[in-house]
């Protein structure tokens, strides 16, 4: 069986032109380092990979022309912290002005996404393949961890875990030896994986057994309205935050309770359904109709198009 260095990575990398390489003595004693083709930008790609199973990744890279990314990866998961840049390539959204932290279920598929010039991209992360999370851990712990497929995706960038954050913060900071590193990260992943599924239960248990004030609904109500007036633009989190007069984990927390969905949710729905209009309304091409309804990428807007309805862009077109 392949690694998932030889499954997920080495394509990705060598598509991004990165080139292995020995690590500056300052930076961690193990793993593998790569940097960037000094031609195309600059920056490095760590990764600590384990088997067919599971890697920890730290990178930071800045490209110096706008670069079309495209290849085909294997279904995994991932979390991590990402620039506010970087977060843009995986949820073309509601985005804060820090770092966030994301997760995301991918699936087989072809991969196409343009990263643009002189934007900086760094994250620290963990990626996880099927053989990790439907055989390992549920051997290991018996209990069956299919739901991360379910809760990863819920991290959007828009709430906080301060206990995950931190322990990325350890990750991307610690130097442990060839020895104990397997250990060590193997530990850390483990920690990572238990509070997430912690928040998703008091997720669970605060969106059920918590009265809505009047004053809170009120400013909820306000936000649905703004987003329904708003989502073909850029929607700002901190912009949110400040109209509803609350934290930010209450104002996302509140909404979810409130409406059933989260803002991204809606925001998505709002963009979908108007692309529909627009598909079945005009002889508008892809990229044409995903700006119209505030994507920048097509690519986002066509992946989010067929998970929502089952079809792509064209192919809803042509049943219409």
């Amino acid at each position: 069986m392949q690694t998932i260095l030889d499954q997920l990575y080495l394509p990705y990398l060598s598509k991004l032109g990165f080139f292995e390489t020995t690590a500056p003595t300052s930076f961690k004693r193990c793993g593998l380092y790569y940097e960037l083709d000094s031609s195309i930008g600059t920056g490095y790609y760590w990764i600590y990979p384990v088997e067919a199973l599971y890697a920890i990744s730290v990178y930071q890279f800045t490209f110096k022309e706008d670069f079309l990314l495209q290849y085909e990866h294997p279904a995994f998961l991932n979390l991590g912290s990402y620039s506010s840049a970087s977060s843009k390539l995986i949820y073309d959204g509601l985005h804060s002005q820090r770092e966030s932290l994301l997760g995301y279920a991918r699936q087989e598929e072809w991969y196409d996404q343009t990263i643009q010039k002189d934007t900086p991209i760094y994250s620290v992360g963990l990626s996880l393949l099927p053989e990790f999370y439907n055989k390992f851990l549920p051997n290991r712990f018996s209990k069956n961890f299919k739901e991360l497929e379910n809760i990863l995706p819920k991290l959007n960038g828009v709430d906080m875990i301060p206990e995950v954050e931190m322990v990325l913060k350890q990750i991307r900071a610690s130097r442990p030896s060839t020895m104990t590193a397997k250990m060590y990260y193997e530990g850390k992943m483990l920690e990572i994986i238990s509070l997430i599924m912690q928040w998703e239960e008091n997720q669970s248990m605060y969106s059920t057994g918590i009265h809505i004030p009047e004053w809170v609904m009120e400013s909820l109500n306000e936000i649905y309205t703004y987003l329904n007036q708003h989502y073909t633009n850029h929607v700002s989190l901190d912009t949110l935050v400040k109209m509803a007069c609350m934290s930010q984990n209450k104002l996302t927390g509140a909404f979810k309770q409130a409406f059933g969905i989260t803002i991204t949710e809606r925001i998505q729905t709002l963009r979908i359904e108007k692309a529909k209009q627009i598909l079945l309304n005009s002889d508008w091409d892809i990229s044409r109709v995903a700006n119209a309804v505030g994507y920048k990428q097509h690519s986002s807007f066509s992946v989010l198009f067929k998970r929502t309805t089952g079809l792509t862009p064209n192919e809803f077109r042509k049943l219409g």
